[in-house]
């Protein structure tokens, strides 16, 4: 396992983990409902910048490009 993936596992059990005590001491706080209105707007606020968001210049189109090569011509 490379250094890299292993510190992005770590992170991201790291992240699942907060993500989890935040979830179940909200509740505590301020009730189901309301948590499940905040995980919709946080949802819904992600779902929109992500279809919103406009591709940099360094990035490849969807589908690649294929060229046709030339073969020998008889």
């Amino acid at each position: 396992m490379t250094k890299s993936r292993f510190r992005n596992t770590v992170l991201g059990i790291g992240a699942t983990a907060a993500a989890i005590a935040v979830g179940y001491f909200g509740v505590q706080y301020n009730g189901r409902n309301n948590m499940f209105t905040i995980a919709a707007a946080v949802g819904g606020a992600g779902a929109i910048s992500y279809v919103l968001q406009k591709p940099t210049q360094g990035e490849s189109p969807t589908a690649p490009i294929k060229t046709q090569s030339q073969g020998k011509k008889s």
